[in-house]
Protein backbone atom coordinates (compact mmCIF):
# COMPACT_ATOMS: atom_id res chain seq x y z
CA UNK A 1 0.00 0.00 0.00
CA UNK A 2 1.08 3.72 -1.16
CA UNK A 3 1.19 6.73 1.47
CA UNK A 4 0.46 10.23 -0.22
CA UNK A 5 -0.51 13.75 0.69
CA UNK A 6 -3.66 14.64 -0.75
CA UNK A 7 -6.54 17.59 -0.37
CA UNK A 8 -9.98 17.91 -1.10
CA UNK A 9 -10.74 20.07 -3.80
CA UNK A 10 -14.21 20.72 -5.56
CA UNK A 11 -13.41 21.26 -9.56
CA UNK A 12 -16.32 21.71 -11.88
CA UNK A 13 -19.17 20.55 -9.08
CA UNK A 14 -17.31 17.48 -8.30
CA UNK A 15 -15.24 16.28 -4.62
CA UNK A 16 -12.02 14.97 -5.80
CA UNK A 17 -8.55 14.85 -4.02
CA UNK A 18 -6.00 16.15 -6.04
CA UNK A 19 -2.36 15.00 -5.41
CA UNK A 20 -0.13 17.36 -3.08
CA UNK A 21 3.04 15.51 -3.20
CA UNK A 22 5.37 13.87 -5.65
CA UNK A 23 4.21 10.35 -4.39
CA UNK A 24 0.54 11.49 -4.91
CA UNK A 25 1.43 12.49 -8.11
CA UNK A 26 3.31 9.18 -8.99
CA UNK A 27 0.00 6.73 -7.39
CA UNK A 28 -2.11 8.67 -10.08
CA UNK A 29 0.27 8.59 -13.11
CA UNK A 30 0.18 5.01 -12.70
CA UNK A 31 -3.43 4.30 -12.21
CA UNK A 32 -5.51 4.68 -15.77
CA UNK A 33 -8.17 7.53 -15.83
CA UNK A 34 -11.40 6.32 -14.74
CA UNK A 35 -9.87 3.50 -12.68
CA UNK A 36 -11.76 3.03 -9.42
CA UNK A 37 -9.58 2.17 -6.25
CA UNK A 38 -10.25 2.21 -2.51
CA UNK A 39 -8.68 4.98 -0.77
CA UNK A 40 -8.01 4.49 3.26
CA UNK A 41 -7.87 8.38 4.99
CA UNK A 42 -5.98 9.36 7.18
CA UNK A 43 -6.49 13.24 8.66
CA UNK A 44 -3.48 14.05 10.54
CA UNK A 45 -4.73 15.44 14.09
CA UNK A 46 -4.48 19.55 14.04
CA UNK A 47 -2.54 20.25 17.15
CA UNK A 48 -4.18 23.61 17.80
CA UNK A 49 -7.48 22.09 17.35
CA UNK A 50 -6.56 19.97 20.61
CA UNK A 51 -5.26 23.23 21.99
CA UNK A 52 -8.31 24.85 21.30
CA UNK A 53 -10.15 21.93 23.16
CA UNK A 54 -8.49 22.64 26.31
CA UNK A 55 -8.68 26.33 26.38
CA UNK A 56 -12.52 25.82 26.12
CA UNK A 57 -12.13 23.56 29.22
CA UNK A 58 -10.19 25.81 30.85
CA UNK A 59 -12.27 28.95 30.52
CA UNK A 60 -15.70 26.95 31.49
CA UNK A 61 -13.50 25.53 34.64
CA UNK A 62 -12.68 29.18 35.57
CA UNK A 63 -15.55 30.31 34.34
CA UNK A 64 -17.47 28.56 37.44
CA UNK A 65 -19.57 26.54 35.34
CA UNK A 66 -17.71 23.44 36.47
CA UNK A 67 -17.38 22.62 39.63
CA UNK A 68 -13.83 20.75 39.26
CA UNK A 69 -10.56 20.60 37.13
CA UNK A 70 -9.66 20.53 33.66
CA UNK A 71 -8.99 16.75 33.52
CA UNK A 72 -12.18 15.95 35.66
CA UNK A 73 -14.55 17.97 33.30
CA UNK A 74 -12.59 16.10 30.29
CA UNK A 75 -13.41 12.30 31.78
CA UNK A 76 -17.41 14.17 32.28
CA UNK A 77 -17.34 15.18 28.49
CA UNK A 78 -15.86 11.81 26.77
CA UNK A 79 -18.67 9.78 29.35
CA UNK A 80 -21.50 12.61 28.16
CA UNK A 81 -20.40 12.35 24.51
CA UNK A 82 -20.38 8.20 24.73
CA UNK A 83 -16.67 8.85 23.86
CA UNK A 84 -16.69 5.29 25.87
CA UNK A 85 -15.31 1.87 25.46
CA UNK A 86 -18.40 -0.72 26.25
CA UNK A 87 -17.50 -3.71 28.53
CA UNK A 88 -19.99 -6.57 29.80
CA UNK A 89 -18.32 -8.48 32.68
CA UNK A 90 -18.84 -11.72 33.14
CA UNK A 91 -21.95 -11.19 35.48
CA UNK A 92 -23.36 -9.49 32.77
CA UNK A 93 -22.96 -6.21 33.55
CA UNK A 94 -22.21 -3.41 31.83
CA UNK A 95 -19.39 -0.90 32.13
CA UNK A 96 -17.95 2.22 30.50
CA UNK A 97 -14.35 3.06 30.46
CA UNK A 98 -13.28 6.79 28.74
CA UNK A 99 -11.34 6.29 25.47
CA UNK A 100 -8.37 8.16 24.88
CA UNK A 101 -8.30 11.39 22.65
CA UNK A 102 -4.63 11.45 22.32
CA UNK A 103 -3.16 11.83 19.03
CA UNK A 104 -2.51 8.45 18.26
CA UNK A 105 -5.98 7.31 19.16
CA UNK A 106 -8.10 9.68 17.30
CA UNK A 107 -7.80 11.14 13.65
CA UNK A 108 -8.99 14.79 13.17
CA UNK A 109 -11.91 13.72 12.11
CA UNK A 110 -12.39 11.71 15.43
CA UNK A 111 -11.86 14.34 17.20
CA UNK A 112 -13.68 17.18 15.23
CA UNK A 113 -16.85 15.13 16.09
CA UNK A 114 -16.00 14.16 19.67
CA UNK A 115 -14.83 17.91 19.84
CA UNK A 116 -18.09 19.21 17.95
CA UNK A 117 -20.30 17.09 20.49
CA UNK A 118 -18.35 17.96 23.46
CA UNK A 119 -18.92 21.81 23.09
CA UNK A 120 -22.40 20.93 22.50
CA UNK A 121 -22.43 19.55 26.23
CA UNK A 122 -20.92 22.65 27.76
CA UNK A 123 -22.96 24.83 26.28
CA UNK A 124 -26.24 23.25 26.47
CA UNK A 125 -25.52 21.42 29.83
CA UNK A 126 -22.98 23.57 31.64
CA UNK A 127 -22.71 27.61 30.29
CA UNK A 128 -26.00 27.72 28.97
CA UNK A 129 -24.79 28.97 25.47
CA UNK A 130 -27.89 29.07 23.34
CA UNK A 131 -25.70 29.28 19.64
CA UNK A 132 -23.35 26.36 20.39
CA UNK A 133 -22.67 26.02 16.78
CA UNK A 134 -21.16 29.55 16.85
CA UNK A 135 -19.17 28.69 19.63
CA UNK A 136 -17.85 26.16 17.50
CA UNK A 137 -17.39 27.74 14.22
CA UNK A 138 -15.19 30.66 16.14
CA UNK A 139 -12.79 28.28 17.53
CA UNK A 140 -12.81 25.92 14.22
CA UNK A 141 -12.08 29.29 11.97
CA UNK A 142 -9.50 30.15 14.78
CA UNK A 143 -7.72 26.41 14.62
CA UNK A 144 -8.69 25.89 10.59
CA UNK A 145 -6.55 29.07 9.36
CA UNK A 146 -3.16 28.18 9.76
CA UNK A 147 -4.00 24.35 9.03
CA UNK A 148 -5.63 25.64 5.33
CA UNK A 149 -2.56 27.79 4.59
CA UNK A 150 0.11 25.01 5.04
CA UNK A 151 -2.50 22.38 2.93
CA UNK A 152 -2.42 25.47 0.24
CA UNK A 153 1.58 25.72 0.48
CA UNK A 154 2.10 22.11 -0.01
CA UNK A 155 -0.03 22.11 -3.14
CA UNK A 156 1.86 24.85 -4.71
CA UNK A 157 5.49 23.35 -3.60
CA UNK A 158 4.53 20.19 -5.75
Amino acid sequence: MSTAAFSHEVINGKHVLVACDTDGMEILSAMKIGKQCLVEVHMPRNPAHHRMMFLLMKRVVDGGAWDGDDESLLTWLKYATGHVETKVDHNGEVHYTPKSIKFASLDQAGFRKFFDRAVWMMCNRLTHEEDWEAVRDEIIAIVDAPYRSQANHLARAS
